[in-house]
């Protein structure tokens, strides 16, 4: 059956196709299903068979046969009679015809025709599978897809769907010899699997930054306790500061904040204009940079709340800052929704310290006027340098 009436029969459905290469793409993806679900079962051999295209067996090229003289005279035959050396002939190339290497191409088409429909009768029971979060690359997509998949390290459908949605609508930038159009093609794959493979592509993963909406952005970054921005960073109740081992006593309390958190966006809060618009200021920015870093270390990596933070703990932060771990690192580029913000660039140069503990020496100069805590950490600690 040819391609175009393959289509009319079986794929009406699907709508004119309109061009012949969709056609051949159509086919060429439902061979790939059928493929990819025998190497689920690690059956390669039925995989290659199903690829196989039949059409594409020829009949062997034959030999070109001696003249009957030439025969007579390569046997030793010259004198013997015609009819003896044409008997002789036929008994030499019975068989050599090319009609009888048609037939026997024609045989061995039909043979792996029968396999073909063997094989397909039993993978029909197996490509309604859904696809499932452990399952391979490999077992989905084509062979020289998946291979450049794996090579760049995205074995599994959710390393695939965890690098993307990470790296955001140019994942593909980051996959060798993996393009737009390929990209494009594995997001709608993954779209179109996602309530039976229990993985969400999040829209910045799908939609170029430019035209992410305010909710798309919101969602790219689950809360969490972990290197998250001050707005998505939970604070485990132990270590939110409500217990701090510096909180001072309520009755010189002059705040509205019940955890370190909430205290240090009121001393963010305190350094607006005053006109009530909800846009910070660069002064706002810069502060709540450095206090975010600060609660982010005291946290995930000293294991002590803010409000619990001696002197001994901000020289450890100070060293911190000049050799800050690669994980806490990032290109500024990153805006602050984006799954690849990090609180750092790298090691602050001799002058952005210097500024850092400045800022700080200010927050915990704050929290000890409105009654937050007793005494300033990093007043402490330079009065103990040399």
């Amino acid at each position: 059956m040819d391609e175009r009436t393959a289509w009319d029969r079986y794929l009406r459905g699907e709508g004119d196709p309109g061009d012949l290469r969709q056609v051949r793409r159509t086919i060429h993806w439902v061979r790939d299903t059928f493929a990819a679900a025998a190497r689920r079962e690690r059956r390669p051999g039925t995989a290659r068979l199903v690829l196989l295209d039949v059409d594409r067996i020829k009949a062997r090229p034959t030999a070109k046969l001696p003249s009957l003289a030439e025969f007579a005279a390569e046997r030793g035959l010259e004198d013997f009679s015609e009819e003896e050396q044409i008997e002789a002939y036929e008994e030499a190339y019975r068989g050599a015809d090319n009609g009888q290497a048609s037939g026997s191409a024609a045989a061995r088409r039909d043979r792996l025709i029968d396999r073909q429909l063997e094989a397909l009768r039993w993978l029909e029971q197996l490509v309604a599978r859904d696809p499932g979060p452990a399952d391979g690359v490999d077992a989905w997509f084509h062979p020289l897809i998946a291979g450049r998949l794996r090579r760049a390290g995205l074995n599994t459908l959710d390393a695939l769907v965890t690098h993307m949605n990470h790296e955001g609508a140019r994942w593909w930038r980051k996959v060798p010899a993996i393009g737009l159009h390929k990209g494009e093609r594995i997001s709608a794959w993954l779209q179109a699997h996602a309530p039976r493979l229990g993985l969400q592509l999040q829209e910045h993963a799908l939609v170029q930054r430019s035209k992410l909406t305010k909710q798309g952005r919101a969602a790219a970054v689950q809360a969490a306790t972990a290197l998250r921005p001050l707005e998505k960073f939970l604070v485990p109740h132990e270590l939110d500061g409500s217990a701090g081992c510096r909180r001072a006593g309520r009755d010189r309390l002059r705040l509205r904040a019940d955890t370190d958190l909430e205290a240090v966006n009121a001393w963010i809060d305190a350094k607006s204009l005053g006109d009530g618009r909800s846009v910070l200021t660069a002064t706002q920015r810069s502060y709540r940079k450095e206090v975010e870093r600060l609660l982010l270390w005291a946290v995930l990596v000293q294991r002590k709340a803010l409000s619990s933070l001696e002197a001994e703990d901000l020289q450890s932060y100070a060293a911190f800052l000049r050799q800050p771990p690669s994980t806490w690192c990032g290109p500024r580029s990153h805006p602050r929704w984006s799954p690849k913000w990090r609180p750092l660039e790298g090691p602050l140069s001799a002058s952005a310290h210097r500024q850092a503990l400045v800022i700080l020496h200010g927050l915990f100069q704050y929290l000890n006027r409105v009654g937050w805590t007793e005494g300033n950490p990093v007043a402490e600690m330079r009065a103990k340098q040399p």
